[in-house]
């Protein structure tokens, strides 16, 4: 499930808040330390491998911490949660050929893991191959961060309702299955029906109590509804099950500042991303409490570190370009929000943004096709945002000539 991050209103005939969610990936590490010995510079066991490679990645030293992993992956093949990891690095750092040679030398060292199907999955997509990014994805499910992956591929691949119909159907001819349950609450949640996904991850949780990812799956289904408080009682059920859990701590941190907590949610979100800095939520998220009391240029920053760590994370290409577009940094907002749309397509807001941007330079053409094209998005209120800007564009423009 993934944990959303904050983004930044457009302003436009008023603020018009548009609050969008990312993919998370997750890194696991298998439990099996060796010794206290130092390998090239690591510690000889996989969870100080990875505490090591993810000091130097909150240093800001990715490549390092790639070279350093690489080696001990070299010493120690058998540490399928260490190879992971490394592959996670070369995809944060842009390196999608190495990444997927990783993760394809996981699979078939190991066999079916689904934790590297899935990464295998977001390779495949940022290379816009559809049908093989789907075809990994199918195979890490139920219960898996694919689903929501899933909703946007089939999105364009054009086949949305009938994934959507088979999905639930598996849902309901499985009622004792709670991670088909889980399923189906992410499809909701993905195209915007918290309603519905709150009734699935409610049953997935009455199957089994104690599921990080159908709790964390519920407190966001109640933050998009407006159960603000109930939210914050699952998120902080899911910590009380995954002490420390990355999406739970950076979703409470969310729904606090919602209820006015920010210096709290701050401090969650500064542990968060102590704990994971290869991650981008909760450093996008600190930018916005940047940007909320003022700070913008100190908000772009916590983006680009964002986008240093996740080059295809589209909430700080988003939240980037809705900071330039605002201080009227017009050709800086394009070229972020073009490169976002090349590394995240069919995203809607930003091409909403775009056309602000457009729009504000007096390129009429352009900022339509952009509002358009963001008619059609999954999100209702950007579907809004982007009808009111046409309708407001055309309104603004002068009547052609009269003819006779």
């Amino acid at each position: 499930m993934r944990s959303p991050t904050f983004l930044l209103g457009l302003a436009f005939a008023g603020l018009l808040a548009i609050a969008l969610a990312p993919i998370p990936a997750r890194a696991g590490i298998v439990d099996n330390p060796s010794s206290a010995q130092i390998s090239h510079g690591f510690p000889a066991d996989p969870k100080g491998a990875v505490r090591a490679a993810r000091a130097l990645v909150a240093g800001g030293h990715l490549t390092k911490a790639i070279a350093g992993l690489k080696l001990y992956t070299a010493e120690h093949p058998r540490e399928i949660g260490v190879r992971r990891f490394l592959g996670d690095l070369y995809y944060r750092a842009g390196n999608l050929a190495m990444a997927q040679r990783t993760y394809l030398a996981i699979v078939t060292d190991f066999g079916g893991d689904r934790e590297t199907f899935n990464r295998l999955g977001s390779v495949y997509a940022s290379e816009n191959h559809i049908n093989q990014a789907i075809v990994y994805f199918n195979k890490s499910l139920p219960a898996a961060d694919s689903v929501i992956d899933l909703v946007s591929l089939h999105r364009r691949k054009g086949d949305l309702a009938a994934f959507i119909a088979y999905t639930r159907a598996q849902a309901l001819q499985n009622p004792y299955d709670p991670g088909l349950q889980d399923d189906l609450g992410q499809v909701y949640e993905s195209i915007r029906r918290p309603a519905s996904a709150e009734r699935s991850f409610r049953r997935a949780l009455a199957l089994a109590p104690q599921d990080v990812g159908a709790l964390n799956g519920l407190g966001l289904a109640l933050l998009d509804q407006g159960f603000i408080k109930s939210a914050i009682a699952d998120f902080q059920q899911c910590l009380a099950e995954l002490p420390g859990g990355y999406k739970c701590t950076n979703n409470l941190a969310v729904a606090d500042i919602d209820v006015g907590r920010t210096a709290f949610a701050e401090s969650l979100l500064k542990a968060a991303h102590a704990r994971r800095p290869e991650m981008p939520e909760a450093i996008v998220n600190l930018g916005y409490i940047r940007d909320a009391r003022g700070d913008w240029r100190g908000a772009i920053r916590r983006y680009l570190q964002a986008l240093a760590v996740g080059p295809f994370w589209r909430d700080a290409y988003l939240n980037l370009g809705i900071d330039y577009e605002r201080h009227h940094l017009y050709a800086l907002a394009e070229s972020v929000l073009l490169k976002g749309i090349a590394a995240v397509p069919y995203d809607g807001a930003m091409h909403v943004v775009l056309g602000q941007t457009y729009a504000d330079q007096g390129k009429q053409s352009l900022a339509l096709a952009q509002y358009a094209f963001a008619t059609h998005a999954l999100d209702p209120h950007v579907r809004n945002v982007a009808k009111r800007s046409i309708a407001a564009l055309i309104s603004a423009s002068p009547l052609p000539p009269h003819q006779r």
